[in-house]
């Protein structure tokens, strides 16, 4: 994955189906979301933290996904 989102729990409906619509909703914007995020930064071929800087460059298309 591009953006990996480790969590310490997975929000679960009442027959134990992940919740996916929050994470649809707060995609993967470090200001929305709370959990730590990271991007596959492919110049270091590895995941770095994702900033509001990197994330303002994606969503400007200065860099790729």
């Amino acid at each position: 994955p591009r953006c990996p989102c480790p969590q310490d729990a997975l929000e679960v409906t009442g027959t134990f189906k992940q919740c996916k619509s929050n994470l649809v909703k707060e995609g993967f914007d470090p200001s929305v979301v709370r959990d730590r995020l990271f991007f596959r930064d492919e110049a270091r071929k590895s995941y770095v933290p994702l900033s509001a800087d990197t994330f303002a460059a994606i969503r400007d298309t200065k860099i790729s996904v």
